[in-house]
């Protein structure tokens, strides 16, 4: 296949897992150059040589454990001195599924780490380069979970929750600066990632798993849309809007400087 085009270099974290995979082929056959990372070497490269056999575009390749802080630092100057990155896709985000009362502390900080901690980072190393070129992407991987914290998911959806706040605080803020920053919310649809958080991916209803196919091909749709928020099963994005305006509304009945008429 030919090369097309370039737009620009694309980082893809999490890059190896289901996900991951068909959301990078899919920004190569956009014309993207890509940047894949992931925490083991050999399948990066493997998926390297699949994406530009495929598609013709160049793939390079930077391991990196996102919850090793010296890892992340020196993954974050890589990308801070790039000038050629336009788009970065932070889809790593490790889950455990577990009663509150038996997560370890290990899996606590990990969770933390990479979902809160590195994502914030990676945002940071770009943004700079974005706002001086006036123009870019920044794609945050959240999860419908961080709008319905059932209680086996306690620390996963506490992190894809900080994910939805710093996206919509960047939102205000770059917006009008050439940036978009959309937040993906995924529902279920890839079994390893849920049989690897400890949940049995069975036990999710049928009808609330969405082929991961359907799913990607839906992200990139909205990316291509330039969607600031994809929900790929909402039907009506009323939805959203009227959600945000209950919001809006909750936050506006906080800010007043009395107690409420039932505390008095």
């Amino acid at each position: 296949m030919a090369k097309k085009e370039t737009r620009g270099i694309a980082v893809v974290t999490g890059a190896t897992g289901a996900i991951g995979q068909l959301y990078a082929e899919g920004l190569a056959e956009r014309g993207y150059t890509l940047l894949l990372s992931a925490k083991s070497r050999e399948p990066l490269e493997e998926l390297s040589e699949s994406i530009t056999r495929k598609t013709g575009q160049k793939v390079e390749v930077s391991p990196a454990d996102l919850a090793d802080h010296n890892a992340l630092h020196d993954f974050c100057a890589r990308l801070a001195a790039d000038r050629d990155i336009s788009l970065l896709a932070n889809i790593a985000g490790p889950a455990v599924f577990c009663p509150f009362t038996t997560i370890s502390s290990g899996q606590i900080d990990t969770t933390i780490a990479v979902n809160v901690s590195a994502m914030t980072h990676l945002c940071r190393s770009v943004v700079e380069g974005f706002v001086a070129r006036g123009r870019g992407t920044i794609v945050n991987f959240a999860s419908m979970l961080a709008f319905r914290p059932w209680a086996e998911f306690n620390v996963h959806s506490a992190s894809k929750a900080f994910a939805v706040a710093l996206s919509q605080s960047l939102q205000a803020q770059l917006r009008h600066k050439g940036i978009l920053v959309q937040v993906v919310t995924p529902t279920a649809c890839a079994r390893q990632f849920w049989e690897n958080a400890g949940f049995p991916f069975d036990y999710l209803p049928p009808d609330a798993v969405m082929n991961r196919d359907d799913f990607v091909a839906a992200v990139l749709r909205a990316l291509d849309l330039k969607e600031e928020w994809v929900f790929p099963s909402l039907d009506d994005p009323v939805t959203w809007t009227q959600f945000e305006a209950t919001r809006i509304r909750l936050v506006q009945g906080m800010m007043h400087n009395v107690p409420a008429s039932r505390y008095r």
